[in-house]
């Protein structure tokens, strides 16, 4: 499930929405554990669910890691933020206080269905960071086709306020105004798998 409290108590924190962290989660959760997964990238998935076959076995990456996805999602003890960074970490009597900033989506989660509307009506083009920078996605868009959750953002770096998203929503889940959102976690053990980042070929 997918909630954002101002304030959340959890067994456990995993940090990084990941393969890693999905199965983390998904493996305390299952042993009746109340866990929070924060994922700074507007969907969980990582980097495995950009990938095509993992070695050796060439098995299909989204094979493996979109079920993890859903079942995280709809877990019933797992909490998942995404589209937010771990800002502090310190003690906290036997467990950890962590300060977690959400960022603006401009969209409204709850009211948001997925169904790219939005993003339909977007004039602008800008290189896709999921596809490498190969392909365009607009300056509203769904991360991609099997995005956990299935939620629009705004790229306001990017957009010209011509207003036509917001036309175009029929859930009027558009918010131009929308802001960061602090949280605070009290967590009694935190697991960080927050993955890799790619280096330049002649580094």
């Amino acid at each position: 499930m997918t909630e954002t409290p101002n304030s959340v108590e959890t067994d456990a924190l995993v940090i990084g929405g990941g393969i890693a962290g999905l199965q983390a989660a998904i493996d305390l959760g299952n042993m009746g554990l109340r866990v929070t997964l924060i994922e700074r990238q507007p969907s969980i998935g990582g980097k495995m669910i950009g990938l095509s076959k993992v070695f050796p076995t060439l098995d299909c990456c989204s094979c493996i890691c979109t079920p993890r996805m859903a079942e995280a999602e709809h877990h019933p003890n797992i909490t998942t933020i995404t589209y937010a960074e771990v800002q502090r970490v310190r003690r906290d009597g036997s467990g950890f206080r962590v300060e977690v900033l959400k960022k603006p989506r401009y969209v409204d989660e709850e009211k948001c269905t997925g169904c790219r509307l939005c993003e339909y009506a977007c004039p602008v083009e800008v290189p896709h960071e999921f596809e490498g920078g190969l392909g365009a996605r607009r300056a509203i868009y769904v991360p991609f086709a099997n995005a956990v959750p299935q939620v629009a953002l705004l790229d306001l770096d990017n957009c010209l306020l011509c207003g036509r998203c917001a036309k175009a929503c029929p859930a009027g889940a558009i918010d131009f105004l929308q802001e960061a959102k602090a949280i605070v976690l009290r967590a009694g053990a935190i697991i960080v798998a927050t993955g890799y980042e790619m280096l330049p070929a002649g580094f």
